[in-house]
């Protein structure tokens, strides 16, 4: 059986940056990490450009091999079967082993002190016919890219399910290397999770300017192919589109299945304290699996985005190496561009008045002058805070919204009025 003061099971900013932070504490207690997808940590979040051509792979790494060796951080190519959270043993099948029955030969245990769960997110892949159909794909990893990129040389036509990020970067980056390229989606507008109505028509304007088709209010009820793969798909609708492609962005779940028999809580996701320790205190998670605290609504939410992965790994990495830092909670936000037209949302976004709503909602809506590209501001407020924006087309004081509203500093009038005005200036701070 292996030994490790630290164990930090996934590969991903949370991994990274928690092994930064023990690291900070503790340049020697010996420190595993174990990676599933056989990669040193990436940012995810390029793949989409990777797949375009905009980005070369070895720009996608966070740090090179050497920097683990210096800083004496194990990499092991595996997958976590089994945790024994009491007992402090984990169970793990390196990648390179067979598929023998012989589970003791191809599984190996590893003993440690302090563990992370920092397993990440999976794709959902919804029940339609033909889903296993050479030609459908999903986008999540590097591998995915290279699989999709390595079809989409032969290909003329893709069709993307979903009408999320993942679906409009992939839609993005295979126009960008020659696809014609469709979204199906099954609501009215797209970005349903991000933007307002306002906000996502502006979107799906800017998107169609550009070329990409869009179909809404419709879902895939088949996929056909044949020898060679995908060659359509019939709509629920019941009409029928051609396409060599398919990639499906229907969200993501956390991956928490090995965590069955633990001993650890397990709800959607891993429930954390303000500490991010789980029920078993040795034990933390961050990151897309973690259930975290919610700034705004103080509920335990899963809000899987890189940097509050970030984050977390960070505060769990250096409480897992004696630290006590306390994590004030997540929050929702997205920031992307297409075709050259930047966009964020943060915060309730989203949220509509109604009958006892307690929102005040301000839109702001033009084209500047200088910019060919439209602008458009949406302020969400609750009493004197600001609880959430979209910027689209002019995104450089996002930052300063953003810290507005994790800082929940309340607004007096005057400088409250000055922010919907759309005097975005650092003296709003003052």
């Amino acid at each position: 059986m292996l030994n490790s003061k630290y164990a930090i099971i996934g590969s991903g900013p949370a991994a990274f940056y928690a092994a930064e932070a023990i690291r900070k504490k503790d340049r020697e207690g010996k420190l595993v990490m174990i990676g599933a997808e056989g990669y040193l940590p990436y940012f995810r979040p390029l793949t989409s450009y990777y797949l375009a051509g905009l980005v070369p792979k070895e720009k996608l790494f966070f740090r090179q091999a050497d920097y683990y060796r210096r800083q004496k951080i194990e990499f092991i190519k595996a997958t976590v079967t089994e945790v024994k959270g009491r007992e402090k043993i984990l169970t793990f099948k390196p990648l390179d082993s067979d598929d023998s029955d012989d589970k003791e030969k191809s599984n190996q245990k590893l003993q440690f002190a302090k563990l992370l769960i920092a397993s990440g997110a999976a794709p959902v892949k919804p029940d339609i016919p033909g889903m296993d159909i050479p030609g459908v794909y999903v986008l999540r990893t590097i591998d995915d890219a290279v699989k999709i990129a390595a079809r989409a040389g032969k290909c003329k036509k893709a069709v993307l399910l979903g009408g999320g990020l993942v679906s409009l970067k992939a839609a993005y980056a295979l126009h960008k290397i020659g696809l014609e390229t469709t979204l199906v989606i099954a609501s009215s507008r797209v970005l349903s999770q991000m933007l307002d109505h306002k906000g996502a028509e502006i979107i799906a304007a800017h998107l169609a300017e550009n070329g990409i088709g869009m179909v809404f209010k419709n879902d895939l009820a088949e996929i056909r192919g044949d020898g060679a793969g995908v060659t359509g798909v019939t709509l629920a609708d019941g009409r029928q589109l051609e396409t060599d492609l398919i990639v499906v962005g229907k969200g993501v779940k956390p991956v928490t299945s090995f965590l069955e028999g633990s001993g650890l809580h397990v709800e959607r996701g891993v429930p954390v304290n303000d500490r991010l320790q789980t029920n078993l205190p040795d034990i933390y998670a961050a990151g897309d699996a973690a259930l975290c605290r919610d700034i705004l609504s103080s509920e335990r939410v899963l809000n899987a985005l890189w940097p509050n992965a970030a984050a977390q790994g960070e505060i769990a990495g250096a409480n897992m190496s004696g630290e006590r830092l306390v994590y004030r909670g997540s929050m929702r936000m997205n920031a992307t561009e297409f075709f050259g037209l930047p966009v964020i949302a943060a915060g309730l976004a989203r949220v509509q008045n109604g009958a006892g709503a307690p929102w005040e909602i301000y839109q702001v809506q033009n084209s500047l002058s200088l910019r060919k590209e439209p602008f458009y501001m949406r302020l969400v407020f609750q009493e004197e805070y600001l609880v959430g924006y979209v910027i689209i087309g002019e995104s450089r004081k996002a930052g300063m919204l953003t810290n507005l509203i994790m800082s929940r500093q309340p607004l007096e009038r005057g400088r409250k009025e000055r922010l919907i005005n759309g005097d975005l200036s650092y003296k709003i701070l003052l």
